[in-house]
Parts: C-alpha cells; sequence; structure tokens
C-alpha cells in the first residue's frame, strides 16, 4: 500500500510502494570553489601590499629600533672575547619589488675597506703589467703566468681578475681553474679591460652585493672600526645601493623595507637606513 502524506516545503510520495523524501524548495549550490592559481594571486598582491605599506612606516616606530651610534655600543659589547677578525658588522634590508623584479645588484667602494682586494691582472703588454704593479694589483703577468697557474706554482690568493683582449684567448687554458673560483675574466662582467689604472684603483676595497629573494644583506664594518668609519660605509653602501636600484625599470618604484644592523654574534637592531 502506497502513503503519500504532504509536509510544508517536504513531501512524502509512494513509489513502487516505497517513500521517497524529496523537497519542494529550490536548490541550494556550494559557492564555486576558485581556482588555485586565482587564490595565489590574490594573497600574493595582499601581501605585497602589506609590505609596501609597512616600508612606508618609519623606523623608528619599531620596538627594536635604535640610533646607529647606540646600536653599535650594544654590538661592540656581544663581540667581547671574540676574536677581531671574525666580529663583522652587517646591514640587511627587507627589498619590496614585484614578482619578476631583477634583483638588485651592484658594488660599492667603501671608505674604510672591511680587508684588503688582491688583485690579478693578465697581460701580454709590459707598459700594462708596469701599471698594473704600480697601481696595487698583488699579481701581474702574460703567458708566463698562465703556464705557473697551469702548473699550479702561483698561490690563487687573490679576490678578483682581470685581463686586457690582448690575452683572453690564451686564459681559456686555466678556465677550469679560475672558473669555478669566480676568478675568470669576462668581458659581461667588465673584468676584461683596456683602461688598466682606473679598473684597479676602482676595485680597491670594492664589495659586491646582491639581493636574495627579498634581502640584501652587506658586510660595512668590523667593530675595532670607529663610529664615524662605520657610518661613513653606511652611508656610502646606502647611495650605491639607491644607485643600483635607480637602473631598474618597473611598473612600482622599489622601496627599502625594515633595515637592521647586526654582528656575527649580536642581535639585529632597527635603523634608518
Amino acid at each position: 500500500m502506497s502513503l503519500a502524506r504532504s509536509i510544508p516545503g517536504r513531501g512524502f510520495v509512494a513509489v513502487n510502494n516505497y517513500c521517497r523524501l524529496f523537497s519542494t524548495t529550490g536548490l541550494v549550490y556550494a559557492p564555486k570553489k576558485q581556482a588555485p592559481q586565482e587564490n595565489s594571486k590574490k594573497k600574493e598582491a595582499k601581501r605585497m601590499a602589506l609590505l609596501r605599506l609597512q616600508a612606508k612606516q618609519p623606523a623608528s616606530k619599531s620596538p627594536l629600533y635604535m640610533t646607529i651610534p647606540e646600536a653599535l655600543r650594544y654590538l661592540r659589547a656581544a663581540e667581547v672575547g671574540f676574536p677581531v677578525n671574525e666580529a663583522v658588522i652587517s646591514i640587511c634590508s627587507v627589498i619590496v619589488n614585484d614578482k619578476g623584479a631583477p634583483p638588485i645588484n651592484g658594488s660599492v667602494k667603501l671608505p674604510r675597506p672591511l680587508k684588503e682586494t688582491k688583485l690579478a691582472v693578465f697581460s701580454d703588454d709590459p707598459a700594462l703589467q708596469e701599471e698594473a704593479t704600480k697601481f696595487g694589483a698583488s699579481l701581474v703577468g702574460g703567458s708566463e703566468l698562465i703556464e705557473k697557474i697551469k702548473n699550479g706554482e702561483v698561490q690563487l690568493d687573490f679576490d678578483k681578475a682581470f685581463a686586457t683582449p690582448d690575452i683572453v684567448s690564451s686564459l681559456n687554458q686555466i678556465a677550469r681553474i679560475l672558473g669555478p673560483r669566480g676568478l675568470m675574466p669576462n668581458a659581461k662582467r667588465g673584468t676584461v679591460i683596456t683602461d688598466v689604472q682606473k679598473a684597479v684603483v676602482e676595485s680597491h676595497g670594492s664589495l659586491p652585493f646582491r639581493q636574495r629573494n627579498n634581502l640584501l644583506s652587506l658586510p660595512v664594518a668590523r667593530t675595532n672600526f670607529t663610529d664615524e668609519e662605520t657610518l661613513e660605509n653606511i652611508i656610502e653602501a646606502n647611495a650605491a645601493i639607491k644607485e643600483s636600484i635607480s637602473r631598474i625599470r618597473t611598473k612600482k618604484p622599489i622601496l627599502f623595507g625594515e633595515t637592521t644592523i647586526t654582528s656575527t654574534h649580536g642581535p639585529g637592531i632597527v635603523i634608518d637606513f
């Protein structure tokens, strides 16, 4: 026997002597799920908007803020008992730039270098060899120097190498020795030169920097530097980084976020930069 009963909004209907529950109201659909890629883009846009907002806030609003002289006193105290040559003071800045923008990179010539820069100059021209030696290159030579390096007779303790165009093809003999150490002269990197004096003079005390993800870190002093020397180095680093930023073309301006100063064993302290 079939049984049917009317219920507001619902009802029973007899079908083959079985009761089936049905709804007389309209169907309610679940909200449409957004594509994972669309969600990711929205989250990234929100994150960048927040970073840009934070970057525009003055450093003095941070609870970790100190003036640079105050910060240096704390950092020097943190390095007491450690060797001076291990205690390096660095700055680290959050860089706010759009996805796909090229990383900031360049070099800075610090007024007070952290260490002596050793340079090598390869050239077959005796006059240019003499000029390189005069302006402070540590290792200078031509084809005979290439042979010595190939035979392991020369200690590769230099930081950077230059070459004049006349000897570039001969350097292929030691490319496997210099290349892995980042010492192989290359025209794209500006280390194949014609003006020996300029290259050698500008490279003494020159320190490279490069943005990694959203951070740019750069050593600027040692704890035995005076406040004045450290400040001069920080000012020069700031100018070099901003000059590098000015060469990058992006839709939105690149901003400095929070900048901290720290030492090898010390805390990170927020500063004006």
